[in-house]
């Protein structure tokens, strides 16, 4: 019996835990990134004492360890609340040593922030992409915060199946798409038919990481045979739903 084969739509930079805990499980795994990160130069970030940095991706972390020594340094003085683990491993390594993590999500990270910070303390940074989902500006400054939003990346998408993914449609048996983000699930579907390849890609099990990925998949890609969604918008409940573990960071 051949292995399993899974298809990894993240980018390169945040595909490497999936595949790992995949490719212990004896698993054949392809690596297919939807999304292409662009880090944008030379931002403009105000000189403010900040009192937290709102991070809701891997990415934005990574585009403030990116910036210039003495601009990184004022704003990792402040404390950092992510959206979830990889967010927050990418937040230490960016240089912020205080860190306020939230349950998976943007509307979690809100109301984290809600919960756990004060609109007087001072003013918050939004390291942000150049699209985002869940309005973060929106609801805290309903809540009284000031936000300062800071484009610093943003995630294109492909352009085309690279040939791995394509072969694998047409000549494997079934295997699992791994979608993260409604985005990300939108445009797999979009690859898939614009390759002609929608019927063999809805044969597949897809493994959403949120109830609003499932949506955006059925929505744009209908008769998916099997939509699998996890418990939590997280990434080791998204593999012990596979079957897969992720080993211990030391």
């Amino acid at each position: 019996m051949s292995a399993h084969t899974f298809i990894i739509t993240r980018p390169v930079e945040d595909a490497g835990r999936f595949s790992a805990a995949a490719r212990a499980a004896g698993a054949r795994v392809i690596a297919m990134p939807v999304i292409d990160i662009h880090f944008r130069e030379q931002v403009q970030i105000p000189d403010v004492r900040w009192q937290a940095v709102a991070i809701t991706s891997a990415n934005g972390a990574r585009a403030i360890g990116r910036l210039p020594a003495a601009q990184r340094q004022a704003i990792t003085a402040a404390q950092a609340v992510t959206v979830g683990p990889a967010s927050s491993a990418a937040a230490r390594m960016a240089g912020f040593a205080r860190i306020l993590q939230a349950a998976g999500d943007v509307a979690a990270l809100i109301e984290t922030v809600r919960q756990r910070l004060r609109p007087q303390d001072g003013p918050i940074l939004y390291a942000s992409g150049a699209i985002t989902r869940g309005d973060l500006q929106r609801h805290l400054n309903a809540a009284g915060f000031d936000v300062h939003r800071a484009v610093l990346y943003e995630a294109r998408p492909a352009g085309m199946l690279n040939e791995a993914a394509r072969k694998a449609l047409l000549n494997d048996a079934p295997g699992t798409v791994a979608l993260y983000s409604p985005r990300s699930a939108s445009i797999w579907a979009q690859l898939v038919q614009q390759a002609g390849l929608a019927a063999q890609a809805a044969r597949w099990r897809h493994a959403c990481l949120s109830s609003n990925v499932a949506h955006a998949l059925r929505r744009h890609l209908p008769g998916c045979e099997q939509v699998l969604t996890a418990a939590e918008p997280r990434e080791e409940v998204l593999l012990a739903m596979l079957g897969l573990t992720l080993e211990k960071e030391s």
